[in-house]
This record gives C-alpha cells, sequence and structure tokens, in this order.
C-alpha cells in the first residue's frame, strides 16, 4: 500500500549515499511512536500508524510498520531482517531490508543510519514531506500548551460517561423547548443592536464557548485513552478558526474516533444549557440570542463538505482519514474508460461508496463557491477595504470621545474584516501555484523524453505514493515487482438495479458500482469458478424419499456446467434403480452405469480411454454443458452397482471430470452408498421442509458422525428445499438451527413451480430468484472444496 501522510485537527531531493559499509545498522528517528494498526479501517488492506517527532502521522503497510518496530542500534541488518521474516510470514533478505530503509523510510525522516546525531531531520535527509493539503488551517499559533490541554481534559472526560451523556441531552432538550415557549427573538436583537457593546459580550461568549467546544474533542480523546496536544488558533479558508490536535485519537477503535469528533459539539451542548438557563432565569435577551447564534454555529460544524467536525465523523465512519486527497482519484474513476485508480481500489466496497457519493458532492459545490468567490473578487475587496475605512474613523472618534467600547469594536470589525482578505490571499496563491506546477507537469510530458535520473523528489501532497514494498533477497526487482505494478483491472458495469439503469441511460458516460445484491452475485460467481486442486466429488445425501436430492443433483451440476464451461458429470449412484436419468433429457441412447461399468477398465487405460468415447454411455444436457450417467433402467435387469463397482467407476471418471455430483439412493447400508459417502470430498444435505424428511436427515448425521464422518459432516452444506408456496416458518427456523450448529452452511432454496411434475429439467423455465438461490447454493458447496 502506499505511504499516506495526514494530520488531524478541528476546526526537495533526496539522496542516498553508497552502501559501503557491509554491517548497516539503523535507529528510528528522534520522537517516533509507534501508534499501532488502524482500527476500523476503510482499506481492504491492513495498515499501521507512526507519528514522528515533528508531530506527522503516516499510514504504512504491515511489512515497513515491522521493519520499524524491530530496528535498533543494537542489531545489524540480518537480525532485523530475520525478526521481520518471522513475524510477517515471508521471507525479506538483508538487501531488500536495506532497499525499504533506502526508498522508502529514510527519505520519510522514519530512521537514520546509528549514530547520527540527528537522525531523522531535515539537515541529513533534505526536506521530510509532510501532508500539506489545500483546505487546511494557515498560520497556528497555540493558545493552550499540551500539558495543559491535558489536565484539562483529564478532570473533564468523566462528562462522557454514558448516564452523564443522556442527562445533558435530555437536559437540553427540555431548556431547548422552554426557550421555543417563552422566549422573544424580536425583542433580544432589538436589545443587542440598540447596545452595540453587547455585541462584544456575545462575541466574547461564543469565543469562550469555541474553546470550551476544542476542551470537549481534547476530552474525549482522553476519555477515550489518547493523549491531545495543543489547542490552538489559526486561519481556515478565509476565516478564523480554533482546533485541538487529536491526532493521537487515530489509535483507538472507530467509536472513540467519532466521540472525539463528536466531543466539542457535546460541550456546544453544556454551553446551551447554561444559556438557556441563564436567560430563563434573568430574562435578558442577550442569552438568548448568543444561544440561537450557538445552535446555527453546531448546524455548521455538521457540514462534512470542509473539516468541520462533520467531515470527521463521516471521514471514521468510512475509515478513511484523508477525503480530500481521494477527491482525483476517485474523479479519474468515474470517467469512462479509465481503469479504477489504484487509492479508489484499495478501499472496501463500503467505504468507497461513502467517499465516492463524498467527492461527487463536495466537488460541485467547492467549484461554484470558488467560481463565485473568483467572478465577486473585485466587488469583496472593494467593500471590505470601504468598511475597514469606515470603521478607523469611527476608531478615531470613539478615541477622540473616550468611548472605550465603540474602540473596541470598532477594532475588532476592522481585525475580522482583514482575516478574511488574507486567508483568501493564501488560498489564492495555492491555486495558482498548484494551477502553474500542472502546467509544468503538462509541459514537460509534452517534451521530449530525458534519460531518467536516479532521484527520489518529495511532494508537498497530502499523500505520498510509494510503489509496493516488494524485493526480493537481492534488493533487485524482479518479474513479480514488474506485474506488481500492472495497472488494476477495470471493476464490472453495473447490468441491474438502478446503477445499472444509470449506465444503460446515460450510454456509460455515468458508470456506478454494481449494488450489493449484483455484488454478491458476482462474488458468488467468482467462488463457482475458481480453481481446484484436481477433480473433486460432491455427494448428496438423505436416506428418505422426495428429499429433492435429485432435483438438487440436477440444478447444482446444470449451475456449476454453465459457469464452469462444462467437465460436470450428475452421477445416479443407485444400487439398482434411480429417477436422475428420467429428469434429464435423453442423449439419443439409453445406457447407463451398468453398461459402462462393462468397458470401465478401457476408460480407466490412460492409452485407451477416451472422453469422446465416453458419450456413448453419458447423456450431454446441452447448454448446461454437464452430462448425466444414469442407474440401471431395465425393469427385468438384476445387475447391480456395489462399493467395488462404485470405486471402479468413480476411479474412471476422475480422469474426465472436474466435478463429479453424486446422487445417493435411500439405503444407507447399501455398499454403493458407503463408498460413495467415503470417496467424497464434500457432503450436501439435502431435505425439504416436511417434519418427516428433517428428521431423517438429522438422523443421518447422527449416523454420520458415529461412523467417524465428524470432519465431512462438519464441512458440509445443508440445502433446505421449501415443498410449497406455504413453508412452515417455525420449523424451518428450527432446522435452520439445528444444522447451523452441526454443518458449515445453511442456505434455503426457494419452491419453483416449473419444478413440481417431476419431469425433465428445463434450466431456461426456472425463476429468476430460483436460478440465484441455486447459484449461491453452488458457492457455497464450492468453497467447502
Amino acid at each position: 500500500m502506499p505511504i499516506v501522510l495526514f494530520a488531524r485537527s478541528f476546526g526537495g531531493q533526496v539522496t542516498t549515499a553508497p552502501d559501503s559499509a557491509v554491517m548497516r545498522r539503523w535507529t528510528p528517528s528522534r520522537g517516533l511512536v509507534l501508534l499501532g494498526p488502524v482500527e476500523g479501517s476503510g482499506l481492504k488492506s491492513s495498515s499501521y500508524l507512526l507519528q514522528r517527532g515533528d508531530g506527522q502521522v503516516l499510514q504504512v503497510s504491515e511489512l515497513l510498520y515491522l521493519v520499524m518496530s524491530s530496528v535498533s542500534a543494537d542489531k545489524s541488518a540480518d537480525d532485523v531482517a530475520r525478526e521481520v521474516s518471522e513475524a510477517y510470514g515471508r521471507e525479506l533478505g538483508a538487501d531488500g531490508l536495506r532497499h525499504l530503509v533506502d526508498t522508502r523510510l529514510a527519505p520519510l525522516g522514519l530512521v537514520a543510519e546509528a549514530g547520527d546525531e540527528e537522525p531523522g531531520t531535515p539537515t541529513k535527509l533534505g526536506p521530510l514531506p509532510t501532508a500539506n493539503p489545500l483546505l487546511a488551517l494557515r498560520l497556528r499559533g497555540t493558545l493552550i500548551p499540551e500539558r495543559a490541554v491535558n489536565a484539562l481534559a483529564r478532570i473533564l472526560a468523566p462528562l462522557f460517561w454514558g448516564p452523564v451523556v443522556v442527562a445533558v441531552l435530555l437536559a437540553l432538550a427540555i431548556v431547548d423547548a422552554l426557550l421555543l415557549a417563552r422566549g422573544d427573538f424580536t425583542a433580544s436583537l432589538q436589545q443587542v443592536l440598540l447596545t452595540p457593546a453587547l455585541l462584544l459580550g456575545i462575541f466574547a461568549l461564543l469565543t469562550a464557548a469555541a474553546v470550551f467546544h476544542e476542551l470537549g474533542h481534547a476530552a474525549a480523546c482522553r476519555y477515550g485513552g489518547a493523549r491531545p496536544g495543543v489547542i490552538g488558533v489559526g486561519l481556515y479558508v478565509v476565516f478564523p478558526a480554533f482546533f485541538t490536535n487529536v491526532t493521537d485519537s487515530y489509535r483507538l477503535g472507530r467509536a472513540g474516533r467519532i466521540r472525539t469528533d463528536l466531543g466539542g459539539l457535546y460541550f456546544n451542548c453544556l454551553c446551551l444549557i447554561g444559556l438557556g438557563c441563564a436567560h430563563l432565569l434573568t430574562g435578558q435577551g442577550f442569552f438568548l440570542l448568543a444561544a440561537a447564534l450557538m445552535h446555527l454555529q453546531m448546524v455548521q460544524q455538521l457540514a462534512p463538505t470542509l473539516r468541520f467536525d462533520g467531515y470527521f465523523v463521516l471521514a471514521d465512519i468510512a475509515g478513511v482519514p484523508d477525503l480530500f486527497n481521494r477527491i482525483r482519484p476517485v474523479v479519474l474513476s468515474l470517467i469512462p474508460g479509465r481503469p479504477m485508480d489504484p487509492r479508489v481500489a484499495e478501499l472496501r466496497p463500503f467505504a468507497r461508496r461513502i467517499v465516492t457519493a463524498w467527492v461527487v458532492t463536495v466537488v460541485p459545490l467547492l467549484f461554484l463557491a470558488l467560481g463565485w468567490m473568483l467572478l465577486n473578487l473585485p466587488l469583496i475587496v472593494e467593500h471590505t477595504a470601504r468598511a475597514i475605512s469606515q470603521h478607523a474613523a469611527l476608531a478615531g472618534n470613539a478615541v477622540a470621545t473616550g468611548d472605550a467600547a465603540a474602540t473596541a469594536l470598532s477594532l475588532f470589525s476592522i481585525l475580522m474584516l482583514s482575516l478574511p482578505l488574507v486567508g483568501l490571499g493564501i488560498l489564492l496563491y495555492r491555486l495558482l501555484s498548484g494551477l502553474l506546477v500542472l502546467l509544468l507537469r503538462v509541459a514537460r510530458r509534452a517534451a521530449p523524453m530525458q534519460p531518467p535520473e536516479h532521484s527520489q523528489k518529495g511532494a508537498s501532497a497530502m499523500a505520498l505514493a510509494v510503489p509496493p514494498a516488494v524485493s526480493s533477497d537481492d534488493g533487485v526487482p524482479t518479474l513479480q515487482d514488474f506485474l506488481a505494478e500492472r495497472p488494476t483491472p477495470p471493476s464490472a458495469l453495473a447490468e441491474g438495479g438502478w446503477q445499472g439503469a444509470i449506465r444503460r441511460l446515460t450510454r456509460n458516460s455515468i458508470t456506478p458500482a454494481p449494488g450489493r445484491r449484483e455484488r454478491r452475485h458476482l462474488d458468488d460467481i467468482d467462488a463457482v469458478q475458481r480453481r481446484l486442486e484436481g477433480p473433486k466429488t460432491v455427494v448428496l445425501v438423505n436416506p428418505k424419499g422426495g428429499a429433492h436430492k435429485t432435483t438438487a443433483t440436477l440444478l447444482l451440476a446444470a449451475t456449476l456446467g454453465t459457469l464452469r464451461g462444462g467437465y460436470t458429470l450428475a452421477w445416479d449412484n443407485n444400487e439398482t434403480r434411480g429417477t436422475l436419468g428420467w429428469r434429464a433429457p435423453q442423449a439419443g441412447h439409453t445406457r447407463t452405469a451398468v453398461d459402462l461399468m462393462r468397458e470401465v477398465d478401457r476408460f480407466a487405460d490412460p492409452v485407451l480411454g477416451r472422453i469422446g468415447d465416453l458419450d456413448r454411455f453419458v447423456r450431454y444436457q446441452g447448454s448446461t454443458q454437464f452430462d448425466v450417467l444414469a442407474s440401471d433402467e431395465d425393469a427385468a435387469g438384476a445387475a447391480t452397482i456395489g462399493a467395488r463397482e462404485f470405486e471402479l467407476l468413480h476411479t474412471a471418471l476422475r480422469r474426465f471430470y472436474r466435478l463429479i455430483i453424486v446422487d445417493t439412493g435411500n439405503n444407507m447400508r447399501s455398499s454403493n452408498w458407503e463408498a460413495a459417502v467415503a470417496a467424497a470430498d464434500e457432503l450436501v444435505i439435502v431435505s425439504t421442509v416436511r417434519e418427516d424428511t428433517v428428521a431423517s436427515a438429522v438422523w443421518l448425521v447422527d449416523g454420520l458422525r458415529e461412523r467417524g464422518y465428524q470432519a465431512k459432516v462438519s464441512n458440509a452444506v445443508t440445502l433446505l428445499a421449501a415443498p410449497s408456496r406455504q413453508t412452515d416458518l417455525q420449523l424451518l427456523n428450527r432446522t435452520r438451527a439445528h444444522f447451523s450448529n452441526v454443518t458449515r452452511e445453511v442456505l434455503e432454496v426457494p419452491y419453483d413451480g416449473s419444478l413440481v411434475s417431476g419431469g425433465r429439467l428445463n434450466y431456461q423455465a426456472l425463476l429468476p430468484t430460483t436460478r440465484e438461490a441455486w447459484l449461491r447454493a453452488s458457492a457455497a458447496v464450492m468453497r467447502g472444496l
């Protein structure tokens, strides 16, 4: 996985020296903290967190984390490589370790050669890459130091105890109801406008509440077991904002991180209770207006568009800490004809849906806001400059008359008007510099190719992509390295649901990912089509007639044959006569297993036996691409199939078929029945949802376990077939609960009217829901092989 750099707060060129020493040793950079695995991550692969001494957090792969956990000044490269190999389960040589350190860890300031005075500093390694997103806090300053924040957080953390939270929320609901019933917002607004000094009071209250809001994040972080950092102030986009460094909360689980995200709003609830009570006791509109403005601030904080509390809540639900850094790969992946970007493909489906929905919502809003701001920029600057000039004149008059309140209000207004201009200037600088870099990249691509320089350049992006950490023992790239860098194959197009409808309506201009039901369908197909280690035999059993065994044998064989492209046999293993051959369409002959038995020696011979000659004995089923080997159909015949005959036939047929689906008879004591169970790679227990049939299946399982087939029973699949449109739900639940405790999987297949007559199978006549159910059953069977 690539290495991702990110920081969380609310509110040059690198070269390496040649390896001249055979025995190299490294030490972690000063202040490095191993934070552990990411809990509730939205990535498919495991990821881990490190924190550099400068506070920058990095998300790395398991291999790199194991290397960082092992490096020490007293360990040689061989010692570290040996420890990492044992922990990782794959061999890592000393040369491969040096490759990882030199190309991935050292440039990030995580390690340095043992004996360096300042390991990991920029003077030794060049500028260290840090997260530098577009929409981030600028001009940061510390308001409350880390030690004081932790002391306060320790005192306030008990407020997050469950009963206390419930009591606070109930109290807030009561106070808000009283304010709505008794408060006069119009009169309160007039009172404040007639007394300008009260505006300063409201600002002071909201500022204090904002600081208390940040203490809420810190206290929630502390309550979860992490350590908060400083509380500070900076410039966010174009507005001043407070922030709390709660990067250490990434070591918490998803619930702990979301609690930290919402901790500020929870402390706002405490402030609202205080303001509401103050208004109800004094009748001062000053408190009512402050409470109303705080409600609006809380709503603003829940917006996930910018880096407010709602953004971090959404990021933690998805398990992806760097949503803004996913914008470019998501947008590129949505372009028709382009493969999915690796930074999108590495996300779990749930996280991918959240991130994609966020991107397609936020990007248009941000572009609209930016366009409006650029179009109105001259007007904004003109009006702001005029307002600053007017407030400067008012401040001069207030100083002359000795009106301290008016002076403070005018100076405060000048400050608040100036800060957005500063933020706007920083934002425009970032946009223009980014555009310049993009134009330079386009110009370089258009220029003639130059010989590559063996160097690595640092990047000031939110994420720093590093090639996969796969290396041979001698550090020389191999074929696996080359193949690992192939682009991700395009994902399947949505065919069903609203996703498929949108794709067809837009003629593939918009290609949403398949929905949950369709993804399950595709996963089942993948399971059915997976590679097998040699030929496999699946045996369907239930000693009672009418248990749906023959139908299940045909439908499993039809599903597997259709999706696997043939080499599937449905075999009626009755000692005398079964009905499988009657249920399958004829193939121009009536030969059976008894006829094949007379020539079985020829098919067991690797020279004489040919699969084409088997067509004289098996019945090909056309588009469903499986064969049927029927049992004896001669009513006057006396031939039977015993254990020896079954073994001879089974040995010969395994030479020609990858999957053999065996339908057994009803006599558990017959030798060919016992031989089939003994030869089975997997058992399928079939039963209709009827009391007598289910009881027979339960008795069968007890008997198999007593005969020593416990392992086969534990790996078995149970199929419960609905005997009619109305199913005994109580019996179904009892049956499912029983077999769930003794077999690997229990699946239900629905009633289908086309199967009731007992005539020849027509797979195309099955209802779509029936075919889907048998696909799930086939996938469950394949997972056990």
